[in-house]
């Protein structure tokens, strides 16, 4: 696993960018995981950017 700087909430593994992100700790007893990750689907750094800042973007929508 590694994290790239220039692709933001976001860690590769097999080239393959996956999106990550840490549940607040205040909404940490509505989940079963501290953390939310899941694959961009992509290995392409521009557009791993363009979806993991959207859905960075959607979960602070729900959170708030």
């Amino acid at each position: 696993m590694a994290y790239d700087i220039s692709v933001p909430f976001s860690f590769t593994k097999n080239n393959i960018y996956y999106f990550e992100r840490r549940v607040p700790r205040d909404l940490r007893k509505y989940y079963s995981a501290s953390k939310i990750s899941y694959s961009l689907r992509t290995r392409s750094s521009a557009v791993a950017a363009s979806r993991a800042t959207r859905a960075a973007q959607q979960l602070d929508e729900y959170w708030y």
